[in-house]
């Protein structure tokens, strides 16, 4: 974590903060998976601890940057077919 404690300071905390509260789901998960990455070592953890969001929702957000949101609908939030049943 000491790495991360030098890169990013606490008014960016704040900002991720407030980012995060503002966005949709899918856009939450997008920004998530590329603070990750550019954090590097131990930014999954810093940024679902920050943006309390699950692990395996960053790294969704990771992989689906790196496909370059091929597989993403725009027009939804959502993935046909997921979240909860009718």
């Amino acid at each position: 974590m000491a790495a991360v404690e030098l890169i990013l300071s606490e008014p960016v905390e704040a900002h991720v903060k407030l980012v995060c509260g503002q966005l949709n789901e899918k856009h939450r998960r997008w920004v998530a998976g590329l603070l990750s990455a550019v954090v590097g070592y131990g930014g999954t953890k810093w940024v679902a601890e920050l943006a309390g969001l699950d692990p395996k929702t960053i790294r969704q957000g990771r992989l689906d940057l790196q496909a370059g949101l091929a597989d993403c609908p725009s027009e939804r939030v959502r993935r046909a077919g997921a979240g909860r049943p009718r």
